[in-house]
């Protein structure tokens, strides 16, 4: 089936939560295994049905932002995820006190608890309001980046389409197109500032009302780290420091006399690998520019 093929419908949100609460009884009251197992799986078919439409809901607004019905479906779910989000922990709660719990992890691997024990550390019902508004600011952000019109030597372009001009090889040209690109974001900074401030003001709500200093150990059980630590990153940051940065100084040094240009070199001209032009993948699909080859 083709992605235009499938088809999306809202779901009823209330129906889902009765389905879902339904599902979590059951799986508390499963008298074997076997049981409990097909309630798993019966819960993880909803789930993906739920997640489809969601997704479907996500990709086609974010092909066209300026589509009424999906901007529609899209604050749907900016509202609706969180409240499943809500009902689905009372599933994982069960899941982790389930007296199968050895049986699961020998089917399915310890895995899916450590996750489960993570998705608990970043969740709670008490941030549900909290979790709905940073969904609206980050589509707000989203819709304002691909509005860009951004006017370039006759023509106007969006964002992705100013990427080609950005590594031109004439110096000027590619120069002027940072320039034109970076006049949008001076055109929009006040906005973009104002989402930006209130992300960053919420995301600190939200992980100061888990019981966390704010936002930053609720970043990484967000992100489901669950094999490394923020000391680990720390050590790996440092070593980045000490080994990589040498390299890629030396790196962007050779790349400065390729060019002819002074070291430390402008963000245009940082954009350029060779004199000739930067090295743009081949082929492409059923005839159509592939990735860099844009038809400008």
């Amino acid at each position: 089936m083709k992605f235009s093929e499938m088809k999306y419908k809202r779901p009823d949100l209330e129906a889902l939560k009765s389905q879902q609460t339904a599902l979590t009884e059951q799986l508390k009251s499963a008298a074997d295994y076997e049981t409990a197992r097909q309630v798993f799986l019966e819960d993880q078919t909803l789930e993906k049905r739920i997640n489809t439409q969601a997704t479907l809901a996500s990709i086609r607004h974010s092909i066209d932002t300026r589509d009424g019905f999906y901007d529609k479906e899209s604050k749907f779910w900016n509202f609706a995820t969180p409240e499943l989000q809500a009902v689905s922990q009372e599933r994982t709660l069960a899941l982790l006190a389930s007296p199968f719990r050895a049986d699961f992890a020998r089917e399915y691997g310890e895995l899916m608890f450590t996750n489960a024990e993570l998705e608990l550390k970043a969740f709670s019902p008490e941030i549900v309001p909290e979790l709905q508004q940073e969904n609206d600011l980050t589509q707000e952000y989203e819709k304002l980046l691909a509005s860009a019109q951004i006017p370039f030597e006759g023509g106007v372009y969006t964002l992705s389409q100013m990427t080609p001009f950005k590594s031109d090889p004439d110096d000027e040209r590619r120069l002027a197109a940072w320039k034109a690109e970076g006049q949008w974001y001076k055109d929009h900074q006040d906005r973009m500032d104002s989402i930006y401030d209130q992300l960053v003001h919420l995301r600190d709500t939200i992980g100061k009302k888990l019981g966390y200093e704010g936002y930053t150990t609720l970043g990484y059980y967000r992100m489901g780290r669950n094999c490394y630590t923020k000391e680990d990153v720390e050590q790996f940051r440092a070593a980045v420091v000490k080994y990589l940065v040498p390299v890629a100084d030396s790196i962007y040094q050779e790349q400065a006399k390729r060019l002819g240009k002074e070291y430390p070199m402008s963000f245009a001209d940082n954009a350029l690998e060779f004199r000739s032009g930067n090295p743009r993948p081949q082929g492409g699909g059923g005839g159509h520019p592939g990735p860099g080859q844009e038809v400008l």
